[in-house]
């Protein structure tokens, strides 16, 4: 097991990822970005067209990368002022997995925020 080691700065000790792999009730690894925007609001018909139309359930004939491709798509049709297009994405993409999805979690869900964002870029560009 990786140590971990508090080097006094407040900094988050470093962790090996099967450290986070059961998470504690109520916390994720993954945190959304603050939003400045003081009227930011996801309309219910955004979420209601990517749960209709790019639900990922993680089943075998469930292309991964088309998922994302299709999630990408969807989000970019819109902008907001002060918004980062990755907080309009993290906001967004728990809607895109079915609940059977969400329960498992995946690799996904068990990595940090960097190498979530990492891998999604990846998956992107594997893609294109």
């Amino acid at each position: 097991m990786a140590e971990e080691v508090n080097r006094g700065d407040g900094a988050v000790p470093n962790k090996a990822l099967k450290d986070y792999s059961i998470p504690e009730v109520g916390v994720s690894s993954i945190q959304r970005p603050p939003i400045q925007a003081n009227n930011f609001e996801i309309k219910p018909a955004i979420i209601q067209m990517i749960q209709s139309s790019v639900q990922f359930g993680g089943l075998p004939n469930d292309d991964p990368n088309l998922h994302i491709a299709n999630f990408l798509e969807i989000c970019d049709t819109f902008k907001h002022n002060g918004v980062t297009d990755d907080a309009v994405r993290l906001q967004l993409f728990p809607f895109s997995l079915n609940s059977k999805a969400k329960a498992c979690g995946g690799a996904f869900f068990n990595k940090s925020p960097e190498e979530g964002y990492e891998l999604i870029e990846v998956m992107v560009a594997t893609t294109s």
